[in-house]
């Protein structure tokens, strides 16, 4: 067992804006994500999923609980380091994309590693097999404006990757593109996985979540399931993952 990402215990709570009552977002959670593993989180909207990937993000930070990844615990990064502890660690790729328009495709795939301050002679040799993997080598010199939704997410993916991070944390990476052009990110996502790369994905997508090794369902800030693909191909992981969502419905009806 290789363990690189390890959630314990997790609450999060909220104080309301009006009568200041506290709303429990995220209670109990424990998940552990090995090394080379793709986990997807599923959950109606309001369930907690995003909120557990803004904590594993430290882009927030839990009300009790820890949080490791390979060993380190977020909870004790500093707020002034927490910036350059996700450009070196995670990559994240998000619905809707968060290019920088007034920079070019290739900038803005560059910048991780510039604010890195990575050596200039690095930047080309870093670039160029990361946009042969994703096929968007002639659209370097492009603005993002300029591109479809597909290529831009591309674009997003390879902004996250260059920096070769132990964790992705994709947040419905599919949720603004077409059903064809989502099949694509996911055959990319694959291939990544397949590479050794480690995803975590929060999709509300069955399809998206078909893709992964594991799919994990949250519900009222609790895990409430969790499914294994084992040998199943796609469709058959699919049906199960329906057969799931169906069930969990009808159990709230």
């Amino acid at each position: 067992m290789n363990e690189l990402l390890k959630v314990e215990g997790i609450k999060k709570v909220y104080q309301t804006q009006f009568k200041g009552m506290p709303v429990e977002a995220l209670r109990n959670i424990d998940l552990s994500v090995e090394k080379g593993d793709y986990v997807a989180i599923m959950g109606e909207s309001g369930s907690g999923k995003s909120t557990l990937l803004n904590l594993i993000a430290t882009l927030d930070k839990p009300s009790s609980g820890t949080i490791l990844l390979d060993g380190m615990d977020l909870n004790t990064i500093k707020e002034k380091n927490a910036a350059a502890f996700r450009r070196d660690h995670l990559g994240f790729v998000f619905q809707d994309f968060n290019l920088l328009d007034t920079f070019s495709v290739k900038d803005n795939i560059l910048l991780p590693l510039v604010l890195s301050r990575t050596p200039v002679k690095e930047l080309m040799s870093e670039l160029k097999p990361v946009v042969k993997a994703l096929g968007i080598e002639k659209l370097l010199e492009k603005y993002p404006y300029e591109l479809s939704g597909g290529q831009k997410q591309r674009v997003a993916v390879a902004r996250a990757i260059i920096t070769n991070p132990e964790l992705l944390l994709a947040d419905e990476p599919t949720g603004a593109l077409d059903s064809k052009t989502s099949e694509q990110l996911l055959q990319i996502f694959q291939r990544l996985n397949d590479n050794g790369q480690t995803i975590l994905m929060v999709t509300h997508s069955s399809i998206a979540a078909s893709h992964a090794k594991r799919v994990m369902f949250i519900k009222d800030g609790q895990v409430y399931h969790q499914l294994y693909r084992g040998n199943k191909d796609n469709y058959e992981f699919l049906e199960t993952i329906n057969e799931t969502l169906t069930a969990l419905l009808s159990k709230e009806a």
